[in-house]
């Protein structure tokens, strides 16, 4: 009897163990169709989820309305070369990203864009097509073999080509795409004028000796905004601005005479938009300034200084030609680790949030800046759209270069904070007085040369127009305290690829500044695509944690560069006073004087060094600990999740 009640109760706990085996092999099956299909209809309409921080695989708000303006149809050629065995798996997986964001763009476009993906095998009509559109193979670095990977947009007879899509941020890509959309819908161009005396157009000659010279190549602005603009440039001591002209942009006018900021002057009036870049220090010009050859004499390079003073001082602005913005705050670790305080990268928090040029920028970098101060005139109207923290100083130029021996050091030790946050970047806007009320300074001069009425007379020359003395429309100004920030080296950084120059930026400073261009004179909506594409964050806390160190042993730094210093005078005198004719003979007081200050200089000295490298340290270790933290605090707190998850879990467990 009891050998028949074992088996029954064996058969019924085998039977539970038989279903929860069933149960879990049909859940599994279940779970696998489920998975199958929401892979298959997210496959067939596109579902795509973006859960970065800037939305980075999302079209922005700029490209969208840029696409809700299309009337006329646009085709995209996209080529590529779709084959396992010659691309690799990275390489397919970059060219299955394009078509997805192409993909994007169609649906945006509602039904105004039509995508041709074709695939340039040889001896095809697509291979043909992609050499009709100047659309020419890479070459993989991973498999060696050829590939195509570029696209041809095309509105009407405007075709734009992007002729290699090398691997870049979809930001970047979005950019390119939407910035030749917009041209070949719009096509006309704004005419874009730069006055300056530097060679941002190319064209000059760099090298060493002779026969060694190459051309200089354009500044990366200058030929970027090619694309997009008519562009010239014109001397620094041009008496008028171009006909026509949508945007004058004046960079670094270190040479620039009264004439030139006359016409400046009377271009403005006329309700003219202009961009003027001044510099107390143009790092640049040690880049700028023509090699050394004994068998040709040497022009000399820029100056690093540049202002336009009677401009300014007929709209209210004050700009301290020879005195650079120190700032605390947002100083950069250059080489060597130190930190220098006019090297100044600076985050949102400098930026105007309100301004469609600025609102999405993250990251502008600038290299010993100057700063505007004062307030404009009655009815001129500022706006501030890149200001310094309130713990700043101006400091001379000559101190401000950080890669002096010293200045640093100096700097940080000398520093006192003005207070007041000052601005780098700003926008006057409104009815500009003019800055020359007594008219043209070249007719001036002229006539302060002719004492005679009866000479020009005889010359017969035609009565120049009158000069305006006040706006006849509105006008706009943006001002830059800093030229360095559009030369490549500080903005951009460029890679060789297949004879192919690709551009990475390095920051949002030439986004900043075509942005401002493009608000001017060419498509507001490529603003908001254009400003995604930095997305480097400076490390302002860093920053601040070094000044909190710093203050910690600030005090004893002063104190005893005080003692070196008073040592070091002392001895200075007594070398003075010696009695003439008698500088090597000594008394015993005088010698031992000397000996006890050249003790106490070496002494202060030591101690001194050993005070900066206990900041150092503590500087390094509070640095590092953030790094692990940041490496490591997810990690952590994922299992810390997990097993208050398990504990949960458990404790629900045991209630049943």
């Amino acid at each position: 009897m009891s050998e028949s009640n074992d088996t029954a109760v064996t058969n019924a706990n085998e039977k539970p163990r038989e279903n929860r085996v069933l149960y879990t092999l049909v859940g599994a099956a279940v779970v696998f169709v489920i998975v199958v299909l929401i892979n298959y209809i997210a496959g067939f309409v596109n579902l795509r989820l973006d859960l970065t921080e800037n939305k980075v695989y999302t079209l922005s708000d700029g490209t969208k309305r840029i696409l809700d303006r299309i009337d006329t149809p646009i085709t995209i050629r996209y080529y590529v070369t779709d084959d396992a065995g010659v691309m690799s798996p990275a390489e397919r997986t970059y060219a299955r990203r394009i078509d997805d964001f192409l993909t994007e763009y169609k649906k945006a476009a509602k039904g105004q864009i039509t995508i041709k993906k074709l695939n340039p095998e040889p001896d095809t009509d697509a291979e043909d097509s992609a050499r009709l559109d100047g659309v020419g193979p890479g070459m993989s670095r991973e498999t060696g073999n050829q590939v195509y990977l570029g696209l041809a947009v095309e509105c009407v007879d405007q075709v734009e080509v992007l002729p290699f899509l090398a691997a870049r941020p979809e930001t970047l890509l979005e950019y390119d795409l939407s910035r030749a959309i917009a041209r070949v819908h719009d096509a006309k161009k704004a005419k874009v004028v730069v006055m300056t005396s530097l060679k941002v157009a190319g064209s000059g000659m760099m090298g060493g000796m002779m026969g060694q010279q190459r051309p200089q190549e354009p500044w990366f602005f200058y030929s970027d905004m090619l694309k997009d603009y008519d562009v010239q440039t014109i001397p620094i001591s041009s008496k008028e601005i171009p006909e026509g002209t949508n945007v004058l942009i004046v960079l670094h006018p270190y040479d620039i005479t009264d004439e030139g900021q006359f016409a400046i002057d009377q271009y403005l009036l006329k309700g003219g938009k202009v961009m003027i870049l001044v510099d107390p220090k143009l790092f640049a010009a040690r880049f700028l300034s023509p090699p050394p050859n004994p068998q040709m004499p040497q022009p000399g390079g820029p100056a690093p200084s540049s202002n336009v003073d009677k401009l300014f001082a007929a709209w209210g602005i004050e700009f301290k030609a020879n005195e650079v913005l120190l700032d605390m705050t947002y100083q950069t670790q250059i080489r060597g680790g130190e930190y220098a305080p006019t090297i100044l990268s600076f985050s949102t928090d400098a930026l105007n949030d309100d301004d469609a040029i600025t609102s999405h920028m993250s990251d502008i970098f600038c290299i010993m800046p100057g700063a505007f101060l004062g307030e404009p005139k009655e009815g001129i109207n500022k706006e501030v759209l890149l200001h310094s923290s309130r713990l700043n100083q101006l400091v001379s130029s000559f101190s401000a270069d950080p890669t002096q021996q010293g200045n640093v050091a100096n700097m940080r030790e000398n520093f006192k904070e003005s207070g007041e946050e000052r601005a780098l970047i700003m926008r006057l806007s409104g009815a500009f007085p003019s800055a020359f009320p007594d008219g043209d300074p070249a007719v001036k001069k002229d006539e302060d040369d002719e004492k005679s009425a009866d000479k020009k007379a005889e010359k017969k020359e035609p009565e120049p127009a009158p000069s305006l003395k006040k706006s006849k429309k509105d006008g706009v100004v943006l001002l830059f305290s800093d030229a360095d920030m559009i030369y490549d080296q500080f903005c951009v950084q460029k890679q060789e690829i297949l004879g192919q120059t690709f551009v990475q930026m390095s920051n949002g400073n030439i986004s900043l500044f075509q942005n401002a261009v493009e608000q001017m004179a060419g498509d507001p909506e490529l603003i908001n695509v254009r400003s995604r594409s930095s997305a480097r964050r400076p490390f302002t806390k860093l920053n601040e944690i070094l000044r909190k160190s710093e203050s910690k042993y600030m005090g004893k730094v002063r104190e005893l560069e005080d003692e070196r210093r008073a040592a070091e005078a002392r001895l200075n005198e007594i070398q003075a006073n010696k009695p003439e004719g008698q500088e090597a003979i000594l008394t015993e007081e005088q010698q031992a004087e000397i000996e006890n200050f050249k003790v106490k200089a070496v002494e202060a000295n030591k101690e001194l060094r050993q005070v900066r490298k206990d900041l150092r340290s503590e500087f390094d270790s509070l640095q590092a600990l953030i790094k692990i933290g940041n490496t490591f605090g997810v990690v952590l707190l994922v299992i810390l999740a997990g097993i208050l998850l398990s504990l949960i879990r458990r404790a629900r467990t045991a209630a049943r």
